[in-house]
């Protein structure tokens, strides 16, 4: 059978036509997707964000209920009338604050936690909220504002209106798990407790209260219009969950009714009760939304509900369909246009190109000129000229272009190692001077607080003096006189540490020898600690440095690192030191090594920062004060731990001072 003949015209236009389709395709499907998924992810981004901004105004709720508790608090005529238990002057107090403020109770107690008097539940009192924690925190002296799940009947005693309102009914709702009350008479507050105190300081109760979140759309309202920008029936929503049930809402239904009582995705929730923050597409009571949610807790961090700020996903699908429409207006109209171009332009060429199919038979057969000659004069023979010249270009090109290529990929790699290099020296130096900033204003604040500190301290230490004379050895004072001295002078300590912290100390720059250092420092050590359960290997015995420095703040360095490792072994272990000198002589290393629990990578992140401290009663400023020395002698300390297997400081040191003296060692590292 004889196959099927098609024009080159037929040819030339199929050939135009297919790639255009099918690059024009591409484009709509690549284009369109990458279109909505950019706004999809903007709209989820900005939902986490409006999550983020929904917290801090719940955060801001929470502070606002606290600050009406603790101002009252601090009424002296109430903390009078607690302390001679006259109701009525309390009454008149608490009733206008209960009012104004719409809390939904305000008690106050006793030191002991009995009820004294209840501004929304006169008729009860005398029972013990000493159990309630946040009234437990605010009799220790201490405010607190939070939030908490309270049962109707505990409400009930606070509030007897409080039961009724705290009803939920809850509602089947799909993609929920499933709930067997169908009835939620627990009710969510925001909680907050302050203590009283007289004007001696002296805490002589606490004041107690709260604001009913069920039913209370208002929250969630300013939430709305804050981070959203809209009143009701706009595109965002805001909500509070009690467990997995809505209490509080934005979200309505077909007839503009509050959602209330609805439940969370059982999805969601799963991840919410592990204590996740969920972000992403979750269904919300009827409709897919963009959400996203974070756990509420209580005072024990235990998660009671959620937070959630989403938009409703069906104005990005309208939005996703307008522009895959757009794109197939243009599409169609662009194909339209390539094919009736492709049409005339394969019928002008078709023409000429005859001259070309006599070159490529003799070509097909075996003539040995491999160049295509046309006859005619017009652009086609200038075509097939040019394409035989091009063609010998190119396999130049080509030999050039590899050549370049294995140049060019050295180059990339070299560039790409130095990048690399310049890259973490700059992060190093970003971290170094953020440290540096950090250490020099901790510097202002420490000696501005040891200033403020001396002077009351020398009062204190003059009139315990004056005590101990008063008071001799044997007296029935005389042990409280002597804990008084010691605790000033452990205070007086402290504040030197500040002041050298804050201000430096002028270097004193002197030759010494660094195993004679150490082991003069481990003799002393020795005098001053039990050193019975420890085993000190001086693994420096044949090794002798010699260098420039200030021995006293050195010695300084040095004691307080081997002290510390020492304290870290609290069973006993081993301490191990010894030191080295580089090939060039130029720097010496010292290390010290314990057998103790390690250090965190939390605590490892914060070793040498001001007032940071593990051991109970530390100061915190013997590693900042020691890393400050070491730099100001230009060197480095720095630590290697791994959890459980003790801890290793080394510190580098330059053999000579260079001009450096007279320099003094302070806070900016």
């Amino acid at each position: 059978m004889k196959s099927l003949r098609y024009s080159i015209r037929l040819k030339l236009t199929v050939a135009t036509m297919v790639p255009l389709v099918v690059a024009i395709t591409l484009c709509w499907i690549i284009g369109a997707t990458l279109i909505t998924t950019r706004i999809f992810a903007q709209a989820q981004n900005k939902v986490k964000t409006d999550l983020n901004a929904a917290h801090e105004l719940f955060l801001a709720e929470q502070a606002r209920t606290g600050d009406i508790i603790r101002l009252t608090g601090l009424s002296p005529e109430l903390s009078d009338s607690v302390e001679k238990a006259t109701s009525n002057s309390i009454a008149v107090q608490l009733h206008g604050i209960l009012r104004n403020e719409r809390l939904a109770f305000l008690t106050v107690v006793d030191r002991y936690g009995m009820v004294v008097y209840r501004a929304a539940n006169p008729g009860i009192s005398g029972d013990s909220l000493a159990t309630v924690q946040s009234v437990e925190k605010a009799l220790s002296g201490a405010a607190y504002s939070g939030v908490a799940v309270i049962a109707a009947d505990v409400a009930g005693k606070e509030n007897p209106g409080l039961p009724e309102l705290m009803k939920v009914q809850v509602k089947d709702t799909p993609h929920a798990r499933t709930y067997a009350k169908k009835l939620e008479d627990r009710g969510m507050f925001i909680v907050a407790a302050s203590p009283l105190k007289t004007a001696a300081g002296r805490t002589v109760g606490a004041v107690y209260g709260g604001k009913l979140l069920n039913g209370d759309n208002s929250l969630v309202e300013r939430i709305s219009r804050v981070v959203f920008d809209r009143g009701e029936g706009g595109s965002g929503n805001a909500t509070i969950f009690m467990d997995d049930v809505r209490i509080a809402t934005t979200v309505i239904d077909q007839s503009g009714t509050r959602v209330i009582g609805t439940r969370m995705s059982e999805e969601v929730y799963g991840e919410i009760i592990r204590g996740e923050n969920w972000t992403g597409r979750a269904f919300v009571y009827n409709a897919w939304h963009l959400s996203a949610y974070e756990p509420i807790r209580d005072i024990n961090n235990s998660i009671v509900g959620a937070l959630y700020a989403g938009t409703p996903e069906q104005p990005l699908l309208e939005v996703r369909w307008r522009i895959h429409a757009i794109f197939t207006g243009v599409i169609m109209f662009v194909a339209l246009l390539g094919f009736s171009t492709s049409a005339w332009i394969s019928s002008r060429l078709s023409r000429p190109i005859k001259a070309l199919e006599e070159g490529a038979r003799r070509i097909a057969s075996g003539e040995s000129l491999p160049d295509i000659h046309v006859d005619t004069q017009d652009e086609i023979a200038s075509l097939a000229n040019e394409f035989n010249v091009m063609k010998k270009r190119l396999q130049v090109r080509e030999e050039e272009i590899l050549t370049l290529n294995r140049t060019l990929e050295q180059k990339v790699v070299e560039r790409t190692a130095q990048l690399e290099a310049q890259g973490a020296r700059l992060l190093e130096a970003q971290a170094e001077l953020a440290r540096s900033e950090r250490l020099a204003g901790l510097g202002m604040l420490s000696a501005g607080v040891a200033h403020e500190i001396n002077n009351p301290l020398a009062i204190i230490r003059g009139n315990a003096e004056l005590l101990q004379f008063s008071n001799p050895v044997g007296s029935e004072n005389s042990d409280e006189v002597v804990t008084i001295m010691r605790q000033v002078a452990r205070i007086e300590r402290i504040i030197r540490n500040l002041l050298v912290f804050s201000r430096g100390t002028e270097k004193r720059i002197a030759q010494l020898s660094l195993g004679g250092l150490l082991d003069e420092i481990l003799d002393t050590v020795h005098h001053q600690l039990q050193l019975d359960n420890y085993q000190v290997m001086r693994e420096y015995r044949n090794v002798v440095v010699h260098l420039e420095g200030d021995e006293d703040q050195l010695r300084q360095v040095f004691t307080n690192l081997i002290v510390n490792g020492l304290q870290a072994m609290a069973q006993g272990g081993i301490l191990t030191i010894g030191f080295s000198q580089d090939t060039e002589g130029s720097v010496c290393r010292v290390t010290i090594s314990d057998t103790g629990p390690g250090i965190t990578q939390e605590q490892m992140e914060k070793l040498f920062t001001p007032f940071f401290s593990t051991k109970r009663g530390g100061t915190g400023l013997g590693l900042a004060v020691s890393y400050g020395i070491v730099r100001d002698h230009g060197g480095d300390i720095y630590a290697e731990s791994t959890a459980g297997e003790g801890a290793t400081f080394t510190v580098v040191l330059p053999l000579k001072q260079g001009g450096c003296e007279g320099q003094s060692v302070g806070g900016d590292g």
